[in-house]
């Protein structure tokens, strides 16, 4: 079936309606071809997220929307009725997307961007701002239990921004490995914690992560599986206890994978997984500090970090001094866990040669490579990145949602926006001792 732009845009029309039925917006005429998502309608990105998601799921077909959404390395202004159904008729046609026609005005591109080599001695991370960064993370009391350890399970160890979604995808598309979205459970000691900890504005999706892992598991609704995980935040169970519940239906033939990456922020969180485990696997995940630092900022995530108290830091700064402290948590952590239980993986690597990475996992964790994971764009419901009820909730990395291949540009588009030479002296000797 070959489709029109004129077949397709009544079906953008469709959804924009759909998403925007709630919103306070006044059109003349309603939703048309030369609507604009952000000038005329009022999108913000987690809405161009959901737009995405739907047009996907309406054609049932990984389309790419980053090649859309993104010119000389950086968002473009704005997108009309016009331009979307117009890339979206080319690729389900199989080809790149023709230009957008006359009628419609061009996609406006953001300007190249201006490449920053130094920052001022005032925005530089310095050991006096690292150690005020530190005392601002939340403390928490996690004293263990004198019953036994539950199973072991595989931790992916990373700051924010470094991939660790992909990563996350493309373990769960292993028949011997099960991997939910972020479960966010071994910072609280309780479920009733956690929930006290999460439940703001811009932190509550981050619940989601252990619902959407008992809907896989039982094959349950939404409904039940969160009036299940209520029941447990009321009895106030243990969140060590919570882990067994969902590594019990594994029996055994999988192993249970954990990324959540606000745990490497606190070492204490990454002892607690020695004291709660049996002989844990730990996959030390790896990025160029610059290119989570670009990610970081992009996505405007220092909101969503509920552990950090501290404020007053911009956002470039609190991007590295995340970094920094996730790095040397890490390898603090690292020197108490035996070198056969430890794999550090660099997310370049991954992006850049999928297969040999997935390969070494496998090698890691002793189970047999399936092609199906170097495809993780495949078998969404399997890999659970549609969320609880829609997948703009997801908890992990959004933008996920805009790929359809894993892309070994992401690993120097950084390059455009930055040299290390705005990083902290202590920032630059750990990423040399990593390797970069």
């Amino acid at each position: 079936m070959t489709h029109t732009v004129e077949t397709v845009e009544p079906k953008i029309i469709e959804i924009v309606q759909e998403l925007t039925e709630d919103w306070d917006v006044d059109l003349d005429g309603g939703v048309g071809p030369a609507t604009t998502m952000i000038g005329d309608i009022g999108f913000a990105s987690i809405d161009f997220i959901q737009l995405v998601v739907a047009i996907e799921g309406a054609y049932k077909q990984k389309l790419g929307f980053q090649d859309l959404l993104m010119q000389n390395g950086a968002y473009v202004d704005d997108l009309s009725v016009r331009q979307i159904a117009t890339f979206v008729a080319g690729r389900l046609n199989g080809a790149a997307p023709a230009p957008a026609p006359a009628a419609a005005a061009p996609v406006k591109a953001a300007a190249p961007a201006t490449v920053v080599t130094s920052v001022p001695d005032s925005e530089r991370v310095t050991p006096e701002k690292l150690a005020r960064f530190r005392a601002s993370i939340a403390r928490r009391t996690l004293s263990g239990d004198d019953k036994p350890k539950n199973p072991p399970a595989l931790f992916v160890l990373s700051p924010p921004r470094s991939g660790s979604t992909l990563l996350r995808v493309i373990l769960a598309g292993s028949s011997k490995l099960f991997g939910p979205p972020e479960l966010h459970l071994l910072p609280y000691a309780t479920m009733g914690d956690r929930l006290k900890a999460l439940s703001g504005e811009h932190t509550e999706h981050l619940l989601d992560g252990t619902v959407r892992a008992l809907m896989q598991l039982h094959g349950w609704e939404a409904d039940q599986a969160r009036a299940f995980v209520s029941r447990c935040e009321q009895e106030n169970m243990s969140t060590k206890a919570f882990y067994r519940l969902l590594q019990e239906p594994l029996k055994g033939e999988k192993l249970l994978v954990d990324k959540t990456p606000s745990y490497v922020i606190d070492v204490d969180i990454l002892k607690r997984i020695e004291v709660d485990f049996e002989n844990s696997l730990f996959i030390h995940l790896l990025r160029h500090p610059c290119g989570m630092i670009r990610s970081y900022e992009e996505s405007k995530l220092q909101r969503l970090m509920p552990m950090v108290q501290e404020s007053s830091f911009g956002a470039r700064e609190l991007a590295e001094l995340t970094w920094l402290t996730a790095q040397l948590n890490t390898l603090e952590f690292a020197k108490q866990v035996p070198k056969e239980r430890w794999l550090t993986l660099r997310y370049e690597d991954i992006v850049c040669s999928p297969e040999a990475s997935i390969r070494q996992i496998c090698d890691f964790a002793k189970i047999p490579y399936e092609d199906a994971m170097i495809n993780p764009y495949e078998e969404m419901d399997q890999r659970m990145t549609d969320g609880v009820d829609n997948a703009s909730k997801m908890s992990g990395d959004l933008k996920f949602h805009l790929h359809n291949a894993i892309n070994p540009e992401a690993a120097v588009r950084w390059k455009q926006f930055y040299t290390d030479g705005i990083l902290g002296a202590q920032t630059l000797e750990i990423a040399r001792s990593l390797g970069y």
